[in-house]
């Protein structure tokens, strides 16, 4: 058994090898909480990108994010590898448009407050169209039901 000076010098080194743990723990903590406030501005506030695509764990494209031919920004939204496509659209000029529509395009809905066309060059005034297997089936304007089925 070890004798009480013994005892009392290993209790103070044991007291001393804490000290320098906290210690060095502490600078750690505060060297890295620093460095962490410093580099904080350094993060981006937003990303900047010519288009967005999102997938789904299988790989598929879901959403696109993105501006397409002749200046048109769209968001449009996939379900099942394109089986029911919704579509967001607006035009750099004057236009904008909500498609809904399946694949197949059997049955489509069409809503916009007047878009141009461009091939061929035409404007679409402001229109509401259903159409089921190509044929429209309601619009408004009435006159769009004499109008080429989309």
């Amino acid at each position: 058994m070890d004798s009480e000076p013994v005892l009392a010098a290993k209790i103070e080194r044991l007291q001393r090898d804490l000290f320098w743990t906290k210690t060095a723990s502490a600078l750690l903590f505060l060297c890295l909480s620093v460095g962490i406030i410093v580099n904080w501005p350094r993060y981006p506030k937003k990303v900047v990108a010519e288009e967005f695509v999102l997938k789904d764990r299988a790989g598929n494209i879901v959403a696109k994010l993105g501006q397409y031919g002749f200046g048109d920004t769209c968001l449009t939204l996939t379900a099942k590898q394109n089986v029911s496509v919704a579509s967001l659209c607006v035009q750099e000029g004057e236009g904008a448009s909500l498609d809904l529509h399946n694949l197949k395009r059997e049955s489509r809905v069409m809503l916009t407050p007047g878009l141009n066309l461009y091939d061929p060059m035409s404007h679409v005034p402001p229109t509401f169209v259903m159409s089921e297997r190509g044929q429209i089936i309601y619009s408004i304007p009435p006159h769009a039901n004499n109008a080429e089925p989309f």
